[in-house]
């Protein structure tokens, strides 16, 4: 089953959300209009976000997962808070003083934001923008706390109010551009493009393959990459034996930690490259796996880890996840998304 880019919906409910919210910061709205933007903070900002995480995380999108859970965790608590507080039977009697604490939890999410935007700065122009927008906001709305000066609030509602614009317009371009198949809206175009390598030994030796003694572990890094031809399989048999053969590793056996996010084989050669692949599993590798990064040391992947006498019998069969087989040969322009 294929999946839509949940994206734009994600990007629309956060817009709508802080607009409705940055109404009343700026005194455009009447106080008690928060009311009202209590119960889409449950739904649009709060519960259509945490789906869209989930469906973002389905993807293989970390970033966007942590990014979409984060403010629709944000705007459920927000909202939990602010409804229990005016509730007169919800049982929670909430004082309301604590500007300090106000203060300190602005600034975490201004700091989780400023966090989140250096990220960006591989993503897209889009991005940057709106995260930039949304830290100053945040760090305004603690300013506007601890000093209570009506002046910095409205500043912070108007920074909220132009984040929300810039991310209804992120949403919508998203859709405009995947509809029309091309960059049709400005901003989405990616900051960092992949990178179109001719492989050949020399490459593959010099830019792909990395031995590290301390582990004995070679990396390779082979992301991106588009396997078309049988001399482009026998230019990456010869590269990484080359490095294999020239490193200290004892008894020229290793560790090895593949990375083959976006790899594409044509279909009419994938069975020799993963005849390949076996061939060079039997001769030097004491185990494999998968690149990823987790702060758990978790596998990302039940598979993601192979003994040589698994791998050997799996190789020629089966396809480590992410790697695309496509009987196409054109390389495309890489796809207008935020993620």
């Amino acid at each position: 089953m294929s999946l839509g880019n949940p994206a734009p919906l994600g990007l629309l409910a956060f817009g709508m959300t802080t607009a409705m919210l940055m109404f009343v910061e700026t005194g455009w709205a009447e106080p008690a209009f928060a009311e009202m933007v209590s119960g889409y903070a449950v739904f649009m900002g709060g519960l259509l976000q945490i789906i869209v995480a989930i469906f973002e995380l389905q993807k293989g999108s970390s970033f966007s997962f942590a990014v979409f859970g984060s403010y629709g965790a944000f705007w459920l608590g927000w909202a939990l808070v602010f409804i229990q507080g005016k509730s007169d039977t919800s049982g929670y009697v909430g004082s309301g003083d604590y500007d300090t604490g106000h203060t300190l939890w602005f600034i975490q999410w201004g700091v989780l934001t400023l966090c989140f935007w250096v990220i960006t700065w591989r993503k897209n122009i889009c991005l940057i923008v709106i995260f930039a927008l949304l830290a100053v906001t945040f760090f305004l709305l603690a300013a506007a706390t601890a000093t209570e000066i009506e002046e910095i609030k409205k500043a912070a509602g108007y920074f909220g109010f132009f984040t929300a614009a810039g991310a209804w317009y992120t949403g919508v371009a998203e859709l405009v551009n995947e509809e029309y198949g091309s960059h049709v809206l400005p901003g989405l175009r990616p900051m960092i493009s992949p990178e179109r390598l001719e492989i050949t030994k020399d490459n593959i030796t010099s830019k792909r393959t990395s031995y590290d003694s301390k582990s004995n572990t070679l990396f390779l890094q082979f992301r991106g990459l588009q396997v078309k031809t049988l001399s482009e399989i026998e230019a990456i048999r010869e590269g990484v034996e080359e490095t294999i053969l020239q490193s200290n590793a004892p008894d020229k056996k290793v560790h090895v930690v593949v990375d083959y996010e976006d790899v594409l084989i044509h279909d009419d050669v994938s069975t020799e490259y993963w005849n390949m692949v076996a061939d060079l599993q039997q001769k030097y590798y004491l185990s494999a796996r998968r690149f990823h990064v987790t702060s758990f040391g978790t596998p990302s992947h039940p598979n993601s880890y192979y003994t040589p006498n698994m791998m050997s019998a799996m190789a020629p069969i089966a396809n480590p996840p992410n790697v695309a087989h496509s009987a196409v040969t054109k390389l495309e322009e890489p796809r207008a998304s935020t993620t």
